[in-house]
């Protein structure tokens, strides 16, 4: 290992140690302290399944994984 190497490495070993060393750190941040509200995670979506722009039917589930906007516009 390099001198530059080993000198990363024991830089990056002395930070975990000392954010190990914190107490209370793994407890996660005090939100009512900083005069903050916690949410709740957000909830998948529900399954639906609508026509894409020829016609066909597109499931959510078929879209597992990947990056969905549903955008509906109306003219009212």
């Amino acid at each position: 290992m390099s001198g530059r190497g080993a000198l990363a490495a024991l830089g990056l070993a002395l930070a975990v140690s000392a954010g190990a060393a914190i107490p209370g750190r793994a407890a996660g941040p005090d939100v009512a302290a900083a005069g903050l509200e916690a949410y709740d995670p957000p909830k998948p979506a529900p399954e639906f399944t609508l026509p894409d722009l020829d016609g066909q039917p597109r499931s959510l589930a078929a879209l597992r994984g990947k990056v969905v906007l549903v955008f509906f516009w109306a003219t009212w």
